[in-house]
């Protein structure tokens, strides 16, 4: 049979890729050099960092830069942070895959924005959102499923609107919310991205092509406005207030975490036929074993 399809770049391994370099350290600061590593290395040893300089400082920045994949949902990351009784605040900078509102060419990575605030007994209330209308993967994974996009979330390489997922990817996504959504993302860049050392876009060279991509973690220990076991107790209270208004009422990450229960309880994860095949062939490169997929 013919050989399977290369990997997506965006999930290939670099095997020139050097170990992690700590640049600019401070006793509450950090920056973490990819040096060409997946995302999720540099930010996994970034939110370290973070925990541990807040934990002994109050408060730490650390950000990271010089990776070339995407660091996964940020919620993982900022739950860490929430579990160590601290405020998490993550961003995230990727490709120009988004239009600014009124553009019709991808200036923004899908930039998401995660923040994390301990209090709930079941874990950190966690808000994870992309500042585009749909995140990447969610368009990586209609085109798997042969399914497609909402509609007003993207459109094509000529500008017009679509919800073909393979036109989106080669034409650009829009941010939500109008001018408040393309604002956000512009912070998010800005703060998520140029200032920890990615690639700013509107170079000579992208972000895809540079593989530089960035991230910031910002960790806050309550206790410098607030007893924290009080400051908890407030976050439970409110969180219980907001769901009493509805039946309907879901709390940030609500949703996820039921998901999670779910799946962890019944031992298994639903995905599509089409998007299981999509791993096979990926694993399939590496010479994962089939049997285990």
């Amino acid at each position: 049979p013919p050989p399977p399809p290369p990997p997506s770049p965006l999930l290939r391994y670099n095997e020139r890729a050097g170990p992690l370099i700590i640049e600019r350290e401070t006793p509450i600061s950090a920056v973490v050099n990819g040096n060409q590593r997946s995302g999720m290395s540099a930010l996994s040893k970034g939110v370290d960092l973070a925990i541990a300089k807040a934990k002994a400082s109050k408060m730490a920045i650390v950000g990271t830069h010089n990776t070339y994949t995407s660091t996964g949902m940020l919620a993982y990351y900022a739950e860490q942070i929430g579990k160590a009784d601290l405020i998490a605040v993550v961003m995230a900078q990727s490709p120009e895959f988004v239009a600014p509102l009124g553009g019709r060419k991808g200036v923004f990575g899908t930039n998401p924005l995660c923040v994390a605030v301990p209090g709930p007994k079941e874990g950190p209330l966690i808000l994870d959102m992309a500042t585009a209308a749909i995140t990447l993967f969610g368009a990586i994974t209609a085109k798997a499923n042969g399914t497609q996009l909402p509609p007003g979330v993207a459109v094509d390489s000529e500008g017009n609107p679509t919800r073909d997922p393979a036109a989106a990817l080669a034409g650009a996504f829009l941010t939500f919310g109008g001018h408040k959504g393309s604002g956000l993302s512009l912070i998010v860049e800005l703060l998520g991205g140029v200032l920890p050392g990615g690639t700013p876009p509107g170079g000579p060279v992208s972000k895809k092509e540079s593989k530089n991509w960035a991230n910031t973690i910002i960790a806050i220990d309550p206790s410098l406005l607030s007893n924290t076991a009080e400051f908890k107790r407030k976050v439970r209270a409110v969180c219980a207030h907001v769901k009493s208004t509805g039946p309907s009422v879901k709390l940030p990450g609500e949703i996820e975490k039921g998901h999670l229960k779910r799946n962890l309880a019944a031992g298994k994860l639903d995905v599509s036929s089409a998007l299981l095949e999509r791993i096979r062939e990926v694993a399939a490169v590496r010479r994962a074993p089939r049997s285990r997929l």
